[in-house]
């Protein structure tokens, strides 16, 4: 078998770095874009210390398939262990940066609107969340347009049926589990593959 000069041997560890670097920026350049304000914060929903639920709250991008501005914050309510929201008075409440004039979309809700104010058993909310009638969902979506900044806001609790003893509903609290920026999360994967491509290197070269 051949032995390939000092010289050959240069320009096959070149063009295979080259080629290590296109793989790298092919696979950067398939990641969609994301914008600065693009934060996603969850919430757990909490009875007597037991998760029934989760509350998400995510600025721009898209509510229930529905596209909404970057300035918009998406409330998104997953209900689990056959406990519902109660879509009578108050629901949920906020504080923080909303836009108390704001408007509000809302999924298989028939009558709701944010009012300045009292939040019935949410507590200490600047805005609240009211719907009408008997009605409980497992799953509700709204937006809250104008938010200003979704790190800024606060959630009370939420109106809960269904997991609360000898009452028929209850106010569930919620507890912030995580926060996350897109653009952060992007940024990890572009510094790991700088390291991985960093080490081909040395191996090339070595």
């Amino acid at each position: 078998m051949a032995r390939l000069s000092p010289n050959r041997r240069t320009l096959v560890r070149n063009n295979s770095f080259s080629l290590l670097v296109l793989v790298i920026a092919a696979a950067l350049a398939t990641v969609p874009p994301a914008s600065a304000t693009s934060v996603t914060i969850t919430d757990n929903i909490l009875v007597g210390g037991t998760q029934i639920g989760t509350l998400t709250l995510t600025q721009g991008g898209t509510c229930n398939g529905m596209s909404i501005s970057s300035a918009s914050v998406c409330v998104d309510i997953q209900m689990t262990s056959g406990a519902s929201v109660r879509l009578g008075g108050p629901v949920v409440g906020f504080s923080g940066n909303v836009n108390i004039k704001g408007t509000t979309t809302i999924s298989d809700v028939s009558v709701g609107s944010l009012s300045f104010g009292a939040c019935g058993g949410v507590t200490k909310e600047t805005i609240c969340l009211d719907a009408k009638g008997p009605a409980t969902t497992s799953s509700l979506f709204f937006v809250l347009s104008n938010a200003d900044t979704l790190t800024g806001i606060t959630v009370g609790n939420v109106h809960v049926a269904g997991v609360c003893g000898s009452s028929p509903t209850c106010f569930a609290t919620t507890t912030p589990t995580s926060t996350v920026p897109e653009p952060g999360t992007l940024g990890l994967l572009g510094v790991g593959l700088v390291g991985l491509a960093g080490l081909a290197r040395r191996r090339f070269f070595s």
